[in-house]
């Protein structure tokens, strides 16, 4: 058998070859059998004979070629001038060409770095022409996926704008110091091309290069902070020049902190003449993240936020630049905020873009969709009695719940399999996020270290024995039977995983993640790790947002915050796992599991609108008009204004919209009352001579008055929790659209009890049973984990199956998109708790929803309506979500 390295340098060989020989824009048109052919003839003067091997590493390039990204799309406010294209020319592009050569050594598909070059150039042409005379101030917003590699894109950025001409460059890091000094490191390796913690060492520069710098180092850029320090004026004073005195552009890596921002400005005032002759970029990683100001209107602006707004302010000439996964918080500013001292708020009111993921990207659709092609999602069972979701800052668990024991085993088993796979010196990492509070995942991190430990001490005493006899031991039968359950189609068989469990195990370390003495960094570095890191890190906020875990294969995650941006960045699942995606598992409650998919849902639809806005020539600022008017704003609204301990309105769009009945009240007044309003809602129609059609054992009223829906509303006893289908706002909106209505009557077309059903002269309506969860723990409120009841087929009653596409399916949005009116359903639910078999509402409880008509995010909102989120309902259904989010002390 061949050496592996060889292998991978014949990998290597034939990629740089293919593309080298073909071009870059040929890559598309790439076929299989050059691939074969520039394999085949750098195998042989390698002197690699072996067919098999020679068709692995073929399989492998087709993959990697295949691996594809598209544009993405951006908009802009109307007075955006490009320059690029015609400034191209004159522009020495030194930084961008060795990074690009870098990023082609770094494993980067190769599709992907061509696409990487054109949104880049994309984003350029967004950003101010540094040569251009005179003040100039522009912000802008790139929307990427959480762990899709914005941080390459704007490294990206960066290597351009300094080649186009920008002076000083900070990127604003995040707020905690390991995402701080990972940022740095990677900045290091893409742009300056020098170890910066070797900075004030004396070492020749050639031992210290990195990255970039080992393609050329000629031009090194000039850096404050390093791996190890942030902004520091002793560090600046040792440097001992000022901006102006350098031929190099100056780029700083900081944390997003009052007073390292503070002592910035003071150096860049105290040290620097004439600051005005340098165009400045400032680029804010995690933009939604800690520079919004969230105080009242009144009130003075926050401290990071007016910090950043004065750091701009220094600069005559100056480009914020924010990069977020999650757009909602930036979106939401006020454009019109104007503040004498420290200048314009942050909104990006000059353009938007948004970026696409790679083909090979694994985002929260993959994830959560109901049509995901994984299997990697695991509902947690047991976690509450031992990490209830309240519980006090030094609880101290006394064991682990079994799920947790079996996440460990699954992470030992996935290290197994990739050995087998040939993956043995890759990284490989686990995700313990269970509480916030750092004594508690200390005490947590034991827990698991002990486990493993064990573990450890019984698969090397046992694993060499034969199956029958090493099966005796209670880990190694462990093993099996998780082995058993959860890789049951993988390509090897249990005796090929016992042989390697020893080395799968051996390396992996427990760590702590967060602001304790205890914490550990995360440190995947070639010179300490060379054969690769394989650790379970234990955390709460310092691993939920910006750092990243390389070769993530295991996440147990109970965390139970709901807000949208804070989940999403806690999901540090999502990104690439190129040749062991199949083996992922993420261990989380099933609320938690509902949100995901929920959110999942809006970002997509956000995204959506984002292409729209782009077609439709709109600018930011129109588009930040639609975002506020989604309904899905309530909440995000809510989020920075609760606070203050006030009622917020937001006035809402429901052109295109669905809405539906969330919570249920099963009081028995209640489910009586609308069990009532629905029999005189049947009654009514068939007295007037309205006649259904019948649509299976559904029915459906066409073209009817919308007097039925208003009665109706009006009479229908709706649970306060269901904020959306609150009957005031809606009401409102149908007197402004004012116009004929469907109505349809959902039945059971399979009966789980035919006696139990509403027979109303000719029309039945047999029950649908739902598993339901008690709202809150309340007893009489009932909803269900993914909050909705309906089903995304009954939007399509009442549309000509003509206006089908050729696949014959259709989703709620496509339903909206084509319907002529408005559709009102209306079902009956018996619910009965999750493992429990008796019905709670024998009687049956009404629900209903509501499909508007409409392209929903074409154009500016029009019809509002107004929608009040107060105090009370905010708790309720968020409860100590500040507390959630409150920072680790650093």
């Amino acid at each position: 058998m061949t050496d592996k390295k060889k292998l991978a340098q014949i990998e290597d060989l034939s990629e740089k070859f293919i593309v080298a020989s073909i071009g870059e824009s040929n890559l598309e048109q790439i076929a299989n059998q050059t691939i074969f052919e520039a394999v085949k003839l750098m195998a042989s003067s390698l002197s690699v004979t072996e067919q098999s091997e020679i068709d692995l590493i073929v399989s492998k390039l087709e993959e990697r070629f295949d691996i594809s990204m598209s544009l993405g799309s951006s908009f802009a406010a109307d007075d955006y001038v490009p320059w690029l294209d015609e400034k191209r020319g004159d522009i020495d592009w030194f930084f961008w060409d060795r990074y690009k050569r870098h990023l082609g050594n770094s494993n980067f598909p190769p599709k992907v770095v061509t696409q990487l070059d054109l949104v880049t150039d994309k984003i350029l042409d967004h950003l101010e022409n540094p040569k251009k005379e005179g003040d100039w101030s522009r912000k802008g917003l790139v929307v990427g996926h959480v762990q899709s590699g914005k941080t390459a894109n704007y490294t990206g950025v960066i290597n351009k704008a300094a080649d186009a001409g920008y002076k000083v460059i900070i990127v604003l890091a995040g707020i905690l110091s390991a995402l701080r000094s990972q940022t740095q490191e990677r900045i290091d390796e893409g742009f300056i091309g020098v170890d910066s913690s070797t900075q004030l060492d004396n070492i020749a520069l050639k031992e210290r290069l990195v990255g970039v710098g080992k393609f050329s180092h000629e031009n090194v850029p000039v850096t404050f902070t390093t791996t190890i320090h942030d902004f520091r004026n002793n560090i600046a004073q040792q440097i001992g020049s000022g901006i102006g005195n350098f031929n190099q552009p100056v780029v700083l890596v900081i944390k997003k902190n009052k007073s390292i921002l503070q002592n910035l400005i003071n150096w860049l005032k105290n040290n620097n003449l004439n600051l005005d002759q340098f165009p400045f970029l400032l680029i804010d990683d995690e933009a939604d993240n800690a520079s919004i100001n969230t105080n009242k209107e009144e009130n003075e602006a926050t401290a990071i936020n007016s910090k950043i707004r004065e750091l701009l302010k220094l600069f005559k000439q100056n480009m914020y630049l924010g990069y977020t996964a999650t757009p909602f918080a930036n979106i939401f500013i006020d454009p019109s905020d104007h503040h004498e001292m420290i200048g314009d708020e942050l909104f990006p009111r000059d353009f938007i873009v948004s970026l696409d993921a790679p083909s090979n990207y694994i985002g929260s659709q993959r994830v959560f969709s109901d049509d995901t092609d994984l299997d990697m999602v695991r509902e947690l069972l047991d976690h509450e009695d031992l990490f209830p979701s309240n519980h006090k800052k030094d609880y101290a668990p006394p064991a682990m719940p079994s799920s947790l024991e079996e996440a460990i085993r699954s992470f030992v088993l996935i290290r197994a399999i990739r050995i087998l796979r040939d993956q043995e010196f890759k990284h490989n990492s686990m995700l313990v996020n269970v509480s916030r509070f750092t004594e508690v995942q200390s005490n947590l991190k034991l827990l698991v270290h002990d486990y493993v430990d064990q573990m450890r001490k019984n698969v090397i005493n046992h694993y060499a024995l034969s199956e029958k006899i090493a099966l005796k031991n209670g880990y190694i039968s462990d093993l099996k039977s998780t082995f058993d359950k959860e890789f049951p189609a993988v390509e090897f068989s249990w005796a090929e995983v016992q042989s390697v469990l020893k080395k799968s195990i051996t390396p992996i370390k427990t760590i702590e993640v967060n602001a304790s003495r205890n914490s550990e960094p995360l440190d995947y570095s070639k010179d300490n790790y060379p054969n690769g890191r394989s650790i379970i890190a234990v955390g709460g906020l310092s691993l939920s947002r910006g750092l990243t875990l390389e070769g993530l294969t295991v996440s147990y995650f109970i965390r139970n915050t709901q807000m949208y941006d804070t989940l999403m960045q806690m999901g540090r699942w999502f990104g690439y796992r190129d040749g062991f995606h199949d083996l992922c598992r993420l261990y989380m409650p099933a609320e938690a599991i509902a949100w995901y998919s929920h959110i999942s849902d809006v970002t997509e639809e956000l995204r959506g609108e984002f292409k729209r806005m782009e077609n439709a020539k709109l600018t930011p600022e129109e588009f930040g008009l639609c975002v506020r008017s989604h309904p899905e704003s309530l909440i995000v609204t809510a989020r920075n204004k609760m606070r203050t301990g006030t009622d917020v309105l937001r006035q809402i769009s429901l052109f295109g919209r669905q809405v539906e009945t969330s919570v249920l009240s099963s009081t028995s007044s209640v489910v009586e009352n609308n069990i009532k309003v629905l029999k005189t809602l049947i009654s009514t129609l068939l007295k007037n001579n309205e006649y259904p059609i019948p649509l299976g054992s559904n029915n459906l009223f066409m073209d009817v008055d919308q007097q039925y829906v208003i009665d109706f509303l009006n009479a229908y006893t709706n649970h306060p929790a269901s904020i959306m289908t609150d009957p005031k706002p809606i009401l409102d909106y149908v007197g402004k659209i004012n116009c004929n209505w469907d109505i349809q009557l959902i039945s059971n077309a399979k009966p789980h009890d035919e006696e139990n059903a509403l027979i109303e002269s000719n029309i039945i309506m047999h029950p649908l049973m739902r598993t339901v969860t008690q709202y809150k723990q309340n007893k009489n409120a009932l909803t269900s984990s993914k909050r909705r009841f309906s089903s995304p087929t009954w939007e399509r009653a009442g549309i000509d199956k003509s206006q089908y596409p050729e696949s014959g399916s259709l989703s709620g949005k496509a339903c909206r998109e084509l319907r002529d009116r408005p559709s009102l359903t209306i079902y009956i639910l018996d619910c009965k708790l999750k493992n429990e078999e008796d019905s709670l509402l024998a009687n049956g409880a009404v629900a209903w929803s509501i499909s508007f008509p409409g392209k929903a995010g074409t154009k500016k909102p029009e019809n509002l309506v107004k929608y009040v989120v107060n105090t009370t309902w905010w708790n309720q259904e968020f409860g100590n979500i500040f507390d959630e989010e409150e920072m680790e002390v650093e």
